[in-house]
């Protein structure tokens, strides 16, 4: 008769379970725990009075909320559960259950020190020879906000809806101010519609005027960039003598597009175009080293790429070593972007077109020699992407960044924020 090694779940012992025992030595948990044992906490251990209740170990809870983030628990809920039902989760806090109150709780009261946190562990990589620098590659991806885009309004829409909202309001109050029969028969009662609908009249006058002054910011800064065109053309054609080639530039527009979109319940996210569609997001960027180790991240309402190059670099720290080059797909090529990368003592390799598939016997085929370069930033661009440096470094984009974001979406499952608004640290 076959014998069989069975659970006997009422079985004791005489000595207790040693929690050390339950882990293997180089587990993750052990890991994060040890790294955050390195962190400076005198900020914020001066926070704690010491009155009241005793308060979990800052350290611990920080552990539980790095730990689960790094196996794909974002809830506070589960993280508390997960201290009952992971093994993993009991090492860390000792066999401890905070509530998930306690966890979301200090998350949001110590939100500001998780930059420095972030910092502080990136000089712990360096130090340990995990984290290098030299070769930094940028991308960006879009990550739904914490609302519907069914609660987005255009601006065209809420002109129309304003007007509709102020002429019923004027046939309530006419109809008030009636004193035949008709008003008892339309079953209305009228000081609450009159209410409801001024309430909402005044909820999309404010959101006109912060789409307002959106259009305002952004129609200074495109008006700068216009200005800045208009005379870097005047100059080429008195150097010159002929007429600059392509169109002039446009002048800029204060107003707002037809188009600009507040929404309700989380009014900083923006309508963005995804893989899936139009969805109201936010836009994450993403900078990592040759080793995909992200050194630097933030995230914003900024649609277009183009504008983030630089602020993606300024996202990593100077005491990480220093940056010999910044690389890019074409969703962040200018002018600009060039020469200020330059002007920081950093080479760009941006793409300036959309790349093409199965192209590598042609790379390989086709020498440097055999193209013609021309002396515009584009054609500069392309001669430093054919070169074999430019293709060696460039080629690593795909194989560094983007499989980054594949494994925050994909693999930890983080496809939506939890917390509404941008957060600034600064």
């Amino acid at each position: 008769m076959a014998k069989f090694i069975c659970a006997d779940r009422n079985q004791q012992t005489l000595m207790p379970y040693n929690i050390e025992d339950w882990l293997p030595q180089n587990h993750l948990a052990r890991f994060i725990v040890e790294i955050v044992s390195m962190l400076d906490f005198k900020h914020i251990y001066s926070q704690y009075k010491g009155s009241g209740s005793t308060a979990y170990d800052p350290r611990m809870l920080l552990s539980l909320l790095f730990y689960g983030y790094s196996t794909g628990i974002f809830s506070s809920r589960k993280i508390e559960q997960s201290t009952y039902d992971s093994v993993a989760f009991r090492f860390i806090a000792g066999n401890h259950h905070p509530d998930h109150d306690t966890i979301s709780s200090f998350r949001k009261r110590f939100l500001p020190e998780i930059k420095g946190w972030f910092k502080e562990i990136l000089l712990i990589g360096k130090e340990i020879k995990l984290v290098r620098m030299g070769n930094i590659y940028i991308d960006g991806t879009k990550v739904q906000a914490n609302a519907s885009k069914h609660k987005a309004m255009s601006y065209d829409y809420m002109k129309r809806l304003e007007k509709q909202l102020e002429t019923e309001i004027e046939q309530l109050l006419n109809l008030a101010a009636a004193k035949d029969e008709q008003e008892r028969e339309l079953d209305l009662d009228i000081p609450k519609e009159i209410e409801r609908r001024k309430d909402r009249l005044n909820k999309i006058q404010k959101a006109k005027e912060i789409v307002e002054a959106r259009a305002q910011q952004r129609y200074e800064k495109e008006k700068k960039e216009y200005d800045s065109k208009v005379e870097k053309r005047k100059q080429q054609e008195e150097t010159t003598g002929k007429k600059a080639k392509g169109r002039k530039p446009k002048a800029p527009d204060s107003s707002p597009e037809a188009s600009d979109q507040y929404n309700f319940t989380d009014p900083e996210s923006r309508i963005m175009k995804t893989s899936s569609g139009f969805n109201q997001c936010y836009n994450g960027q993403g900078v990592v080293n040759d080793d995909m180790v992200i050194v630097g991240a933030y995230c914003n309402a900024h649609v277009n790429d183009k504008q983030e190059f630089i602020p993606a670099i300024n996202s990593v720290s100077g005491e990480l070593g220093e940056i010999s080059s910044a690389v890019a797909d074409t969703g962040y090529f200018s002018e600009k972007n060039i020469d200020d990368c330059k002007n920081k003592g950093i080479k760009p390799i941006i793409s300036t077109a959309r790349e093409k598939h199965n192209t590598y016997l042609e790379n390989k085929l086709n020498s440097d020699d055999d193209i013609n370069y021309g002396d515009t930033p584009v054609d500069k661009m392309n001669q430093t992407l054919k070169s074999k440096e430019g293709k060696d470094i460039y080629k690593k984009r795909k194989q560094t960044v983007e499989p980054v974001f594949g494994i925050i979406k994909e693999v930890l499952g983080f496809r939506r924020f939890s917390l509404r608004g941008e957060f600034e640290t600064d």
